[in-house]
């Protein structure tokens, strides 16, 4: 993913792009999957809690759990 901004600066409109369409497809997954799913995309941890409405370090617990 890009690197990291301020919080507040706005986003590059691909990144926007980007964002949009992984919370489409993931909308209806249990949070936990969709956590791997854009951890396998790419998304960083913490981008992943805003788009997921959970902690940053969601994704990364998620993702030891995978049995």
């Amino acid at each position: 993913m890009a690197k990291k901004k301020a919080k507040g600066e706005p986003l590059e409109p691909m990144e926007k792009l980007a964002r949009v369409a992984a919370i489409y497809a993931t909308i209806d997954m249990e949070k936990e999957e969709a956590a791997r799913r854009l951890l396998g995309a790419g998304f960083d941890s913490p981008t992943i809690g805003g788009l997921l409405d959970v902690g940053p370090n969601f994704a990364n617990v998620a993702k030891s759990r995978k049995g």
